[in-house]
């Protein structure tokens, strides 16, 4: 026999709701649009700057670790395995658009005993569904899922931020490591010349053609430069260990690296406008997806506060005998209606530390933004004066080495003290090791004016990406 029990709610009404479903009465407040200055302080023209802008300094070997560091480094690894995390929370937040489904099965046996029939043995059978489903009214789930994907975009634009900053320290760093070659081989270079010097002294001392004090004087020199070299070879092996490290492998792996001279200069890079660092520099997109985001949890929870409406169905078959468990089934649909009336206020705290949290991100953003602008002029005035403080410098180192020169022929013609022809030479030797540094300090403001103007970083991630690693999110 057939039963069959419902509790209906009319077509119509259901497919109104359904439709006001799909709208959000509580979208995010309307936020002013933040003033940026038209211009840089500084002069910002130049050439368009390529994505790859490793490869503008045409050195293979930069190319290669840069390449081996987007594909490897472990902390954009990092960034990429949060944001498959927020992938999974964002399918996570838009599950409550679709119904709720459960399957149920059960099978039992009793066993009854009386004293007229024994013990009487029955088998129970029955398979059942039911369904939940809440019309989102207000919006909540939806504002919910958009704050989801806001965050699932912070997420992603924090992994090509990660990327950004691994490149350019990855190049800042090889930079570091030839010019610690190319400093390691002046002062080698230097020691020899000191010796030398040193030996040419010795022997007029033999002569009676120098002092002792000169002797000494250049022999404390000599060892002045000898002291200075295991420095120099301890900060060359950390920057080698450094760059294993960004690559992803440990320090003892061979990198086959090849000592080099350090790059000239490529034409420099547009700054663009000020406005352009919005949609160029990955950091600052993240900032304003979690804005959005923070915005859309606010909508979220002002909707919380209204009533919800919750749809339950379940259909159910049993009997006692599999043959006829098909034929005994029954099914329910109903409607509940659910609204905060007494809650202490707790739905309207949480309202107001939405806005709260909105707020504290709007700051963020803004102050992301005006860090950035800052970071535009710094770079911008740094590779500036650092190109006129290189100029000044070879100026100097060749007056110096000239006058170093003929201090010295003056002083082996008996013409001039060992001190004057001392501090002429110490000059040109001190002014050779500063010329270097100055070229290695332009090429490393060059990187961070590259870095700060930002790029296109989803399809450098692309270019990079490699199996088992960031392919896995892209």
């Amino acid at each position: 026999m057939k039963q069959f029990a419902f509790k209906g709610i009319p077509a119509g009404l259901i497919a109104v709701l359904l439709c006001t479903s799909c709208t959000s009465l509580f979208g995010p407040d309307e936020r002013t649009p933040m003033d940026l200055p038209a211009v840089y302080r500084m002069d910002g023209s130049g050439t368009a700057a390529p994505n790859e802008w490793w490869q503008a300094f045409g050195d293979g070997q930069l190319d290669r670790l840069v390449g081996r560091a987007l594909s490897g480094n472990l902390s954009v690894e990092q960034a990429a395995a949060r944001l498959r995390q927020a992938e999974a929370t964002a399918i996570e937040a838009g599950a409550d658009r679709f119904p709720s489904v459960n399957g149920t099965a059960d099978a039992g046996t009793t066993h009854q005993h009386t004293d007229s029939q024994g013990t009487v043995t029955t088998d129970d059978y029955s398979l059942g569904m039911a369904a939940s489903y809440e019309l989102d009214l207000w919006g909540r789930v939806a504002s919910t899922r958009r704050a989801a994907l806001y965050e699932l975009d912070s997420s992603r634009f924090d992994l090509e931020t990660a990327a950004m900053t691994i490149a350019a320290e990855t190049a800042d760093t090889y930079f570091q490591w030839q010019y610690l070659h190319q400093r390691l081989a002046v002062l080698e270079g230097q020691l020899a010349v000191n010796r030398k010097m040193l030996s040419v002294i010795e022997r007029r001392f033999q002569t009676s053609s120098a002092s002792a004090l000169d002797v000494l004087q250049q022999r404390r020199y000599v060892a002045a430069v000898e002291a200075n070299i295991p420095p120099v070879k301890a900060s060359l092996a950390a920057a080698y260990n450094a760059l294993a490290i960004l690559t992803g492998v440990p320090p003892q792996t061979d990198l086959k690296l090849e000592r080099d001279s350090l790059p000239g200069l490529s034409p420099r890079p547009e700054a663009g406008l000020p406005s352009d660092l919005l949609t160029r520099r990955p950091d600052l997109q993240a900032e304003w997806a979690l804005l959005a985001a923070a915005d859309w949890n606010v909508s979220a929870a002002r909707a919380s506060r209204m009533p919800t409406l919750t749809l339950t169905g379940s259909a159910a078959y049993q009997d006692d005998s599999v043959d006829d468990l098909f034929d005994n089934w029954a099914r329910n649909l109903a409607a509940g209606l659910a609204a905060p009336l007494i809650d202490g206020g707790r739905l309207r705290a949480q309202v107001a530390m939405a806005r709260a949290a909105a707020d504290e991100q709007v700051a963020a953003y803004r102050e992301a933004v005006v860090t950035a602008l800052g970071e535009v002029e710094d770079a911008l005035s740094a590779e500036t004066r650092q190109q006129e403080h290189l100029e000044a410098l070879r100026r100097q180192l060749d007056a110096t080495t000239l006058a170093a020169a003929e201090a010295f022929r003056r002083y082996t013609r008996g013409l001039e003290t060992y001190y004057d022809a001392l501090g002429e030479e110490t000059s040109r030797q001190t002014l050779e090791v500063s010329v270097l540094q100055a070229k290695y300090e332009l090429l490393s403001a060059r990187v961070q004016l590259y870095r700060v103007l930002g790029g296109d970083w989803s399809d450098v991630l692309e270019r990079y990406r490699t199996e088992g690693g960031v392919a896995e999110i892209l």
